[in-house]
């Protein structure tokens, strides 16, 4: 029987909420409930009672409880030990959110492997802040993400590029024929970005900058992944506001993009705990800087 069942198994039963417990062990709702399914059908009873707005164990449930919770501590100090003979033998984790091919950064790691055959490095894609949450956790090494000013925590950040958001329009939209474009005017556009559940920084950075300026941004139902972004902006008179070295790979072909007047920078960074004096983690931040 899968061990890891009963970790997944402790954590509902801390937690009493599928939402809750999912983003604890880093699974969807419907995963988890799959998993826990799975031990019920393995064991041959039932473990919670579910009911429509809260869950709770069962009798064999509460009997399981500290057995389940003993396989799960024993579980943590496993992935700590075998942390720590990562670490003597120059693993890198990294946490990454799915942008790193547009700032040249997925060149520049696989160059650094080649000259560096011993370090073995592990790239999670996953949001900002769920890497922030790992990194706090000591599950990874660094975050390569997002960011506009500094962040909440002990972090050293090491910015590597610099960038803006455009609005990205269809070439017959009202708004190709300005020079550039300002808050106003996407206060007052159905704005497409991609799910804040992949990547939260970009809702949360336009909307604060625009909320600041006193506008309600008003989001198309559409919050996908970036691949689909151009064909709906061809199908529709919505704007799309992305980074500009994205924007940079979809102009032309009946899209552009426009500068957005009044909205600051923001960086794309690598970041670490403070203080962090890792050897070769160092050095890996040192080659992507240069």
């Amino acid at each position: 029987m899968d061990l890891i069942l009963f970790y997944y198994f402790s954590m509902l039963a801390k937690y009493k909420n599928f939402s809750v417990a999912a983003e604890e062990v880093f699974l969807s709702q419907s995963s988890l409930s799959k998993r826990i399914k799975s031990l019920e059908d393995k064991l041959g009873v039932e473990l919670f009672i579910r009911n429509p707005r809260s869950i709770e164990l069962t009798k064999a449930g509460r009997a399981l409880l500290p057995y389940a919770q003993n396989i799960a501590r024993e579980l943590d100090a496993l992935k700590h030990n075998m942390g720590a003979l990562a670490d003597a033998a120059s693993v890198l984790r990294i946490s990454a959110i799915s942008f790193l091919s547009y700032y040249g950064v997925t060149a520049r790691i696989a160059a650094y492997m080649n000259k560096n055959p011993d370090v073995a490095i592990g790239i999670k894609e996953m949001s900002s802040d769920l890497g922030l949450s790992l990194l706090q956790d000591g599950k990874v090494d660094a975050v390569m993400m997002f960011h506009a000013g500094p962040l909440d925590g002990a972090y050293d950040i090491y910015p590597m590029v610099k960038d803006e958001m455009v609005g990205i329009m269809n070439k017959e939209h009202a708004l190709t024929g300005r020079t550039s474009i300002t808050l106003g005017d996407l206060g007052n556009q159905e704005l497409i970005l991609i799910s804040e559940h992949d990547e939260p920084f970009f809702q949360n950075f336009v909307s604060g900058e625009l909320k600041r300026e006193g506008y309600q941004p008003r989001f198309h139902k559409y919050k996908v992944w970036i691949g689909a972004i151009e064909t709906i902006l061809k199908q529709s008179q919505s704007v799309a506001v992305l980074p500009r070295k994205v924007a940079e790979r979809m102009n032309g072909d009946g899209v552009v993009y426009k500068n957005i007047a009044g909205l600051p920078a923001f960086s794309f960074s690598a970041v670490t705990k403070i203080n962090n004096n890792k050897p070769v983690l160092r050095e890996f931040i040192r080659y992507l800087e240069g």
